[in-house]
């Protein structure tokens, strides 16, 4: 799949629930980490921290481009496997399932932001969702019979969880409008 999928989170909370992993090499008897920190969710998922991209920042509200984000790359097979089971395939997650990872991982944030770039170079839309409806748009994209858009999924407030946004498309890749159920409108900076 040509897309790239990062994770924002608020907190490093979770992560002490998660596999973490660094390549060392030994010199003289020592060992030297070598190579960057990663985390592993069974088999499939693995999550690499990195800066957060320039644009990502950029298209954020200016609330969250202001907090000191935690963030993660998804890497491995987890997204190509979560596409197929999409489509119809049964695959064996020995356990530890795409939605429960993103489950586990999101729930346990105050805030979080889920980006989805299609072809690791398109953002079209916004949205304001909690877990749920996180992972269905997650699907819902990957289901090879819908339109597919690269997307911002930003948390909804803890005391709003049953409230979502609706995006509209967007006629230019630099700026964000949603509406928002007080139809308050949300916009992001240009780049």
């Amino acid at each position: 799949m040509d897309a790239c999928f990062e994770i924002l989170l608020s907190t490093r909370q979770t992560l002490d629930y998660l596999e973490a992993h660094q390549e060392t090499f030994t010199w003289g008897g020592v060992e030297y980490p070598q190579g960057e920190k990663y985390y592993v969710w069974g088999k499939y998922i693995k999550l690499v921290e990195r800066e957060i991209p320039a644009h990502i920042i950029k298209r954020l509200p200016p609330v969250y481009g202001n907090l000191q984000w935690v963030n993660f790359s998804l890497q491995g097979k987890g997204l190509d496997l979560l596409e197929s089971e999409v489509n119809g395939e049964q695959i064996d997650w020995e356990g530890k399932s795409f939605d429960d990872f993103i489950k586990f991982i999101l729930t346990e944030q105050p805030q979080w932001v889920v980006v989805f770039e299609w072809h690791c170079d398109r953002i079209d839309s916004l949205y304001e969702q909690n877990v749920s409806e996180c992972i269905g748009q997650i699907k819902n994209n990957l289901n090879w019979e819908n339109n597919r858009e690269g997307f911002i999924v930003l948390s909804v407030p803890e005391n709003d969880v049953g409230s979502c946004a609706i995006a509209r498309e967007l006629p230019e890749h630099n700026r964000f409008v949603t509406s928002l159920p007080t139809e308050t409108p949300l916009s992001i900076p240009s780049q």
